[in-house]
């Protein structure tokens, strides 16, 4: 079991970070590297509770994997 997390609103900044840097892998090109950065993003959101963004999950999943 995982413990709870401490500060909600740093790791929520943190993950919105890494949405940015998402971005900016899926704009270069970089699939690999965005599926990973992407991985994190949905622990980091099931960890503080968000559901994350469903629009978005679709966009990468239809860009990367509907080859």
């Amino acid at each position: 079991m995982t413990k709870p997390v401490q500060d909600v609103a740093a790791v929520r900044a943190i993950r919105d970070c890494l949405r940015s840097e998402l971005e900016k892998l899926d704009q270069l090109g970089e699939q690999m590297a965005a599926i990973e950065l992407n991985s994190a993003i949905e622990i980091l959101n099931s960890r503080i509770g968000d559901g994350g963004d469903a629009v978005e999950e679709e966009r990468l999943l239809r860009r990367h994997f509907d080859n």
